[in-house]
Order: C-alpha cells, then sequence, then structure tokens
C-alpha cells in the first residue's frame, strides 16, 4: 500500500511525503502506482519551480516541503489531494491518504 500523509498548517498546505508500493499489480505493470507516482512527480516538479519547494527522493519515498505557502503551492497541493482522493475511492486497499494539521501546537491526523 501507498501511504500519502499532507502536511497543513493554519489551513495552508505545507508539504507531503509519500513511500510504498500501492501493491495493485507486480512492478513496472502497476497502473495504480503509475498514476500516483505520475501525479506526485508532476506536483513536486512545479512547486520546485514555483515555490521553491525542498524535494527528497529515495527508492519508494517521496518528501516536498515548502517554507512560503502561495496560491500557486495552493493549488498545486489541493488538485493533487483531490486527485488522490478520487483514487483511492477506486482503489481503497492499495492507497491510503491523511492529513496531519498542526493546530495550537497540537497534531491532528484527519484520514
Amino acid at each position: 500500500m501507498t501511504k500519502i500523509t499532507f502536511f497543513v498548517e493554519q489551513n495552508h498546505y505545507l508539504g507531503f511525503s509519500a513511500q510504498g508500493h500501492t501493491g495493485y499489480s507486480i512492478k513496472g505493470k502497476d497502473i495504480v502506482c503509475a498514476a500516483v507516482s505520475t501525479l506526485l512527480q508532476h506536483t513536486a516538479r512545479a512547486l520546485m519551480k514555483h515555490s521553491k519547494a525542498v524535494v527528497t527522493r529515495k527508492d519508494g519515498f517521496i518528501d516536498v516541503r515548502i517554507s512560503q505557502p502561495n496560491k500557486i503551492s495552493e493549488v498545486f497541493f489541493r488538485e493533487l489531494h483531490e486527485s488522490l482522493l478520487d483514487l483511492q475511492s477506486q482503489f481503497p486497499s492499495n492507497l491510503s491518504l491523511e492529513v496531519k494539521t498542526n493546530e495550537n501546537r497540537n497534531t491532528v491526523v484527519r484520514s
């Protein structure tokens, strides 16, 4: 299963991380993994270009963080989140999404 976590503070997206393989099919033939990977890579590249995102990649892992949210970053994060929610509704056993918010110094997790 691929687990994706969005990080939100004061109603602004500050990043996301993703790890794991969806397990829908074998590596190289997994359409769900390909869709998720494409969405994540596209968003990471756009945020690097337009919002100075810091991107960390390792095998089966990506972490994208920004320090200053802006209108462009909000659009990319929200569209990514909505697209992944659509995929999750179609493949719930292959994709897990959560949102971690830091409100008043307390971490709140929503799935």
